[in-house]
């Protein structure tokens, strides 16, 4: 297409469509509920009563793998995206004690549970992230009943697999399988294994 900046053709179609719909799903959420920030379940419900986010910090990696070759150096052949991670802090004052209970209850039965998650920003939506831990203190210089909360997330990288039917004429043409090493000898009992 004319005007249409080219895309390499090293950047897999899967991201172009994660990144696609992670700003554009944050664009749309600005749009309709202005800047909005939080841990939201799949129906765009927040899963924390709390009073604000106080911070967000995001981290993404990959991982080269390397061997070792002559003389002690090293060669590279292969970059895998590892999973990234997100710690949410929120802050909650207000209510009683049941309420601030409440709250931390709840993040312990998430934690718990294998129930996905999506991060919402001003800038970014990151979607399909589980709790895998969390953090709350209190602190003199926020007031006794002011619960600092950091909740930890992992984004769940699904497998793809791929099932396929193998047709074939005659059983002597299909594909072989390793089934892994057989023993050769009948099996005896236990007895016999032990007194001969």
């Amino acid at each position: 297409m004319d005007g249409m900046p080219s895309i390499p053709n090293f950047i897999a179609p899967e991201v172009l469509t994660n990144v696609g719909i992670s700003l554009g799903g944050a664009a749309l959420i600005n749009g309709v509920f202005g800047k909005v920030w939080g841990i939201f379940n799949d129906f765009g419900f927040p899963i924390l009563q709390v009073d604000s986010v106080a911070a967000l910090e995001y981290q993404s990696n990959s991982d080269i793998a390397k061997y070792p070759v002559e003389k002690g150096a090293f060669a590279s052949y292969n970059k895998v995206s590892m999973p990234s991670s997100c710690v949410v802090q929120f802050l909650k004052g207000s209510g009683g004690p049941l309420e601030r209970g409440s709250v931390l209850t709840q993040i312990k039965l998430y934690e718990k549970s294998t129930i996905g998650f999506n991060i919402v920003s001003p800038e970014v939506v990151y979607l399909n992230y589980q709790i895998t831990g969390f953090t709350y203190a209190r602190t003199a210089q926020d007031g006794a009943t002011m619960l600092t909360i950091n909740v930890a997330l992992e984004e769940v990288l699904e497998a793809k697999v791929d099932y396929s039917i193998e047709e074939v004429k005659n059983p002597s043409d299909a594909n072989t399988v390793d089934g892994g090493a057989k023993e050769s000898k009948p099996r005896t009992s236990i007895l016999q294994d032990i007194f001969g």
